[in-house]
């Protein structure tokens, strides 16, 4: 993450559903002015955390680009109310397109495999070498974790915008949330919203009823 620069910032944010959509918002509020120094605040966060380990810099290439753009929306509108609500309305559009084509999957039956892939992936994505420390919750199978610690949290707590967190969150439900009527995504609390953990359960109906 080091050598990326602020012209490869920009392709970034054009490319992620948030920020392409947090582009979006800063266009249509006539915020375009903002957004270069948005991108050299985009590359320094990559310099920041270069010496992040591999399986972290996956997400903080995600996270970071947001930061800095909530930063800049902060400058614009002079409150973090007011910036969370501009965050709020823009951040969803695009990540709701992106979740149709997986919509569509689904219907072939793969929303079977989803609680036992996710199970694979776990320590993979969502290890302690990402920043991530959970308990498995065995009884409650097939994917039951509870996370008690979150990168994403953390690294918006460094960066003085706790807040931001809830986009990450929210996103989580968009996403696995509305992928098929018979799998269910049942978390109820987040860190990021307060609580005391993320308790992520996702499983298919059929199967608990």
């Amino acid at each position: 993450m080091a050598g990326i620069t602020p012209a490869k910032c920009r392709r970034i944010m054009e490319r992620m559903p948030i920020t392409k959509g947090l582009l979006q918002g800063f266009a249509a509020a006539g915020w375009q002015t903002e957004l270069p120094a948005a991108y050299e605040r985009c590359a320094q966060l990559y310099r920041e955390n270069a010496g992040a380990s591999k399986a972290l810099q996956l997400h903080l290439k995600q996270l970071l680009p947001m930061i800095a753009l909530y930063e800049a929306a902060l400058r614009c509108t002079g409150c973090r109310e007011a910036a969370m609500q501009f965050a709020e309305e823009w951040a969803f559009g695009c990540v709701e397109k992106m979740v149709k084509p997986a919509r569509l999957l689904m219907k072939t039956g793969l929303y079977r495999v989803m609680p036992g892939l996710c199970s694979m992936l776990l320590d993979r994505m969502f290890g302690r070498e990402a920043g991530f420390d959970y308990r498995l919750v065995p009884e409650e199978r097939p994917f039951a974790v509870d996370m008690i610690r979150c990168p994403y949290l953390n690294t918006c707590i460094r960066y003085g915008c706790p807040e931001l967190t809830r986009i990450s969150c929210r996103t989580d439900d968009i996403t696995y949330g509305s992928l098929h009527p018979k799998l269910v995504w049942a978390r109820t609390q987040t860190l990021g919203q307060g609580g005391s953990c993320c308790d992520f359960r996702l499983y298919v109906k059929e199967e608990q009823e």
